[in-house]
């Protein structure tokens, strides 16, 4: 009798397209137990799908689910339905994960508990070897005031703390990201998944906090998001500046402020981010060295970029969310 699968593991383009089959070669390696593969198509460059169609040929349980260009929120939500596991993880295709990644956050997906993630590291720089860091281990939603207003801050423990000065014990934690996130799947189910591209992991948190659920962080179980991908082929871009356009950003903030009342505070550096990433990207597409590249991307940051932070240390100021804050105001999730 062959293997029960374990979970559904549902594959999504986070930022590119390239990378996936190393994603989906090096999740078959480190994932000894049986599992359903779903990789989400989102208009995927056959070049990119090729040799991962090979490679999954005479694999059991996998799905390709062709959706065409699309977010990845909306691609999940259309989808989601049709999952039979008890639990599922999203993971993003330039994630990669560590072994022995899966077991400790089944064991830890119990109770109370709905949300489990990784300890989520990322390399220090583009140079082979380089030192991995912290991303995420875990963090909190605040509240400060500035300027009249009071806005959300993402405060995350531990940023970019190198590996051994990590901690190794589960947590408790008030926000996750999408690199890689277990679900339970009744849960993954009920709640809503809104359209945005900015954020939408921390409406999804605010979500599972009003419903009386706990989201732990497992550093027994380790991921490493490749962020650093600095040359990206045509397609990548498109998809790039699909993902990160000005239309979607502002569309994902207005939205998360009419579903909960609040924008964040780092609004203006996130909008700053993109500007300098994709002049980064573009140099780097048309052959200029990463010093060269980073050049550019500081003369487009004088040149386009309106910095905004009143304060001189917002996440010191800043105090935690009431239980029960903030109270969600609308459902429309589009």
């Amino acid at each position: 009798m062959s293997e029960k699968p374990a979970t559904t593991i549902i594959i999504s383009p986070r930022d590119r397209y390239t990378g996936l089959l190393d994603c989906v070669t090096g999740l078959y390696r480190d994932t000894p137990q049986a599992f359903k593969l779903w990789l989400l198509n989102l208009d995927y460059p056959e070049r990119v799908m090729a040799p991962v169609r090979h490679f999954l040929s005479d694999k059991p349980d996998v799905r390709i689910i062709d959706l065409g260009l699309c977010v990845p929120m909306a691609a999940m939500a259309a989808v989601r339905d049709e999952i039979d596991t008890a639990t599922v993880v999203l993971l993003d295709n330039d994630t990669r994960v560590g072994e022995g990644w899966l077991p400790p956050l089944l064991a830890a997906l119990s109770g109370d508990v709905a949300v489990v993630t990784p300890l989520v590291l990322e390399r220090l720089g583009v140079d082979a070897g380089a030192a991995l860091r912290n991303h995420l281990y875990n963090g909190d939603l605040r509240r400060v005031e500035a300027e009249g207003t009071s806005w959300l801050i993402e405060q995350k423990y531990h940023r970019r703390a190198p590996v051994a000065d990590i901690p190794r014990l589960s947590a408790d934690t008030g926000t996750f990201e999408l690199h890689c996130v277990m679900f339970d799947t009744e849960t993954f189910k009920a709640i809503e998944l809104p359209e945005a591209v900015v954020r939408e992991h921390l409406d999804v948190s605010l979500q599972i906090r009003a419903r009386g659920q706990r989201m732990r962080v497992e550093p027994a179980s380790t991921v490493i998001f490749d962020n650093l991908g600095t040359r990206m082929h045509r397609a990548d871009m498109r998809y790039f500046w699909f993902r990160w356009s000005p239309r979607l950003s502002k569309h994902s903030a207005e939205l998360f402020e009419k579903r909960w009342g609040y924008r964040f505070y780092t609004e203006q550096a996130m909008t700053n981010w993109v500007i300098r990433r994709k002049s980064f990207l573009l140099a780097r597409w048309l052959g200029l060295p990463i010093g060269a590249s980073n050049k550019v991307a500081g003369l487009a940051r004088r040149l386009f970029c309106h910095d905004w932070d009143p304060l001189v240390d917002a996440e010191a100021e800043s105090q935690p969310l009431a239980i029960g804050q903030p109270v969600q105001l609308s459902h429309d999730i589009r």
